[in-house]
């Protein structure tokens, strides 16, 4: 299997977003990508729960045979967003499980996208979650 940068994001516990055309112009929808939650990579030195590792050149890695993945499509008001008002889940679909790297592409292949069309969800400004 060929790990692509985007890949190895997901394997060190990174959330990948893509921005996706929208069902009506009320709205801007994402589709997140992360790794399931028993999967998420321990930090190798103690830290508290939860704690922000950042970039950390330490961070473990989730082994790519074992990786499963969880993606949700999540739609919020345009309003809402320029107003900088809290987003509203009412448009944010259940995660949906994906049980390898292949069917993680199967997916992305009904809305016309590749796994390198997403990008580090701690870059983007514009997502509200």
């Amino acid at each position: 299997m060929l790990i692509t940068k985007n890949i190895e994001l997901l394997l060190k516990g990174k959330i990948l977003l893509k921005e996706i055309e929208p069902e009506s112009n009320k709205f801007r929808t994402w589709i997140e990508i992360l790794l399931q939650d028993d999967l998420q990579p321990a930090y190798p030195m103690r830290t508290e729960p939860y704690a922000m590792l950042g970039h950390s050149k330490y961070q473990n890695t989730c082994n790519p045979d074992k990786a499963r993945f969880k993606v949700r499509v999540a739609s919020f008001l345009v309003s809402d967003i320029e107003n900088d008002f809290d987003p509203s889940y009412d448009w944010v679909s259940d995660f949906q499980h994906i049980n390898s790297t292949e069917e993680l592409k199967d997916y992305l292949k009904k809305y016309n996208l590749n796994i390198e069309d997403f990008s580090d969800a701690s870059f983007d400004d514009e997502y509200p979650l």
